[in-house]
This record gives structure tokens, sequence and C-alpha cells, in this order.
């Protein structure tokens, strides 16, 4: 569709272009509406290539807390907060390099902190928009709660503001680094404060695992998510703090709740290897109720394994994971911390996909 805008006494044409244009990628679960493409889980990724005249990116934000990082050509992104409402988003200009310019935009935040709704581009006169970078024929799932979603992770002493949406970020979140590290296109299905069984404040009829596991907007239960859309090579998850952290919990329910968990991942994925790992957030000191915590869930997800490799189901295993303590203010893994966790896991993420 060709529109027009007045500079000066010129007029200058300008060319709409839909947000489901196949020259724009979309990496991660999403769902496609009459407003455009609704994006609520953390670390979506848009990708496009222009050359000539700066495009314009028309995102709409539910809220004030919506973050995103926008890079241009691999360079260090820049963090964008939009604004509740339609914000546009003016790119780069001028003569482009060879390749045109390469625009990634990252989604910091995640679906409680605000929704963000992608509604197109509008491309100047002379603007052209390319074929998008290939994407990884690799593919990785990564199922978890806030500390798979990069929450407040960009924080530092004194840490003034701990606890702000400002301070997630998916991108750099450890599932992200490893499918950087791999070359593996993923996707990060997570939502902070959410378990297996409850969420953190030991609540049992609010949103669970289980419950979004299925969605293509976590909130929504109307969103179905097709998962013909992305089947991945291995899939990693990482639950455990939320449903520990209030009432006791019986092992047997709780090895209960995680094999239906898992039917849910099998009924989808049948042949994906599965890797387990337990919360990065429990203390490896047994002399402490975090470290108890973590003894009976290394107990309960070695028995869940146990039970699946009896089923005949040998896809499935079990990692163990080390205590990563986040700061003095806030117990979320920093930044640098997701980089260790992510080394970590790497070798179990490896050898489960034959990598």
């Amino acid at each position: 569709m060709i529109i027009g805008t007045t500079v000066g006494a010129r007029l200058v044409a300008l060319e709409t272009v839909a947000p489901t244009d196949p020259r724009i990628a979309i990496t991660g679960r999403t769902a496609s509406t009459a407003a455009g493409v609704v994006m609520a889980y953390p670390a979506i990724t848009l990708r496009f290539t222009y050359s000539g005249p700066a495009p314009t990116v028309h995102l709409t934000a539910s809220n004030d807390d919506n973050y995103w990082n926008l890079a241009c050509n691999g360079w260090d992104p820049v963090r964008l907060r939009l604004k509740a409402g339609e914000n546009a988003i003016a790119l780069p200009t001028g003569p482009a390099p060879e390749g045109g310019w390469v625009i990634e935009l990252g989604r910091r935040t995640e679906a409680w902190m605000g929704i963000t709704t992608f509604t197109g581009l509008t491309l100047p006169d002379g603007a052209e928009l390319l074929p998008p970078p290939a994407a990884p024929t690799r593919k990785l799932l990564v199922l978890g709660d806030s500390s798979t979603c990069g929450e407040f992770i960009e924080r530092f002493p004194p840490e003034d503001n701990a606890n702000h949406p400002a301070t997630a970020n998916a991108t750099r979140s450890y599932g992200m680094l490893l499918g950087k590290w791999l070359n593996a296109e993923t996707h990060v299905v997570a939502y902070g404060g959410r378990g297996i069984m409850t969420d953190w404040a030991g609540r049992t009829d609010n949103l669970v695992a289980g419950d979004f596991f299925g969605r293509a907007l976590p909130d929504d239960p109307a969103a179905t998510w097709d998962h013909a859309r992305f089947q991945p090579d291995v899939i990693l998850t990482h639950f455990g703090l939320a449903d520990l952290l209030t009432d006791p919990v019986d092992d047997n329910v709780y090895v209960a709740a995680w094999q239906r968990y898992l039917d849910q991942i099998r009924a989808a994925h049948p042949a994906a290897p599965i890797v387990i790992t337990e919360s990065s957030g429990l203390s490896e000191d047994p002399m402490i109720h975090r470290g108890q915590l973590r003894l009976q869930l290394e107990r309960v997800l070695q028995r869940v394994v146990a039970d699946r490799h009896a089923a005949g189901d040998s896809a499935v295993h079990y990692t163990p994971l080390s205590h990563y303590p986040g700061g003095p203010n806030d117990p979320h893994p920093l930044a640098f911390q997701h980089e260790q966790i992510a080394l970590e896991l790497m070798p179990a993420v490896k050898a489960a996909a034959g990598w």
C-alpha cells in the first residue's frame, strides 16, 4: 500500500508493510490478530534488512513498561522504552553498507510487565526491504520461570532500580545465550513466578507451566499455539523454585505433577530430547531451608527421569545446576551469572541434541 506525507512543500510517498510480511522474520511465539502481531513472551525477536532512507517501525504498547533492544548491523544494542499506546521508531538512514542495514529488535520484558503489538513498517520513497537474514537450522525451546525470562538481570550495586522492568533483559538470558553460542533458533516460553504446580505465592488457581505451554499468549486461553510451527531439536526446562517457596510439597504429588507436564511436552514434541535442570535460585548449603529444598528438587527430578526411562522414554535427561545467588538486594541471577549458567548447561544440551 502506498500513502503519502508532506515534507515542506514536497509530497513524499510512503509504503506500508504489514507485520506479517515474509521479509520480516519474527522469532518466538506470537499471535496474529486484526491489530497486528501480538508479543507477550520474553526474547521475541524481529529481524529485517533494508537499504535507502530509513523505515519506521510501528509498535503499540499496553503500558510504559515494555522494553526492547534495538541493534543495527551487529552493533551493541540500545535500550528502547515504549510509551503506552502507539510508538513510531525511526531507524538509521544514509548510504547503506553492502548487504543493507540489518535491524534486530529484541524483547527484553515478559508478559506480566506488558504486551507489545507490532503493526508494521512504513518505507519512505527510495527505501527497499530486502530478504531477511537466514534463520539457523538448529532449534532450541527453553521453558521456565523468572530466571529463564532474564528478569532483573541488569542491576548492579547500589541496585536502586533492582525490581524495575528496565533491568530485565531476556535477550541476555542463559537460554538466548545458549541459542547464540550453539547457532540455534531459540524460543523462550517462560513466565516469572510460575512453577509446575503453583505460582510463587503457593496458589494453585493461578497460571502455571502447564497452562501457558500450549498458548501463543500466556495469559490468553483463547490464543492457542500451533506446535507444528516450531519443532525443537532439544528442549530445556528450568522450574522448581515457585513450587517449593511456601507449603511443603509431598514428593509423590510433585512427581505426578512433573509427569503430567512432561506428558504435555511429549504430546507436542514426541521425539525431542528434554533436558531437565533444577532451579538456579536454590542454595547448595544443606543446613539451610533453601538447601533442603534443593535436595528435595534433585530427588524429585531424578525420580521423574527414572520413571520416564522405565516407561520407555529414554530421551529425558536430568542435569544438575549450581546455585547462582544474584545480588545483595535481589536473588535473580545477574547478567554475568546467566553467562555462567549457559556455560554450565551447554554440555548437557549439546549431548542431548547430538550437536
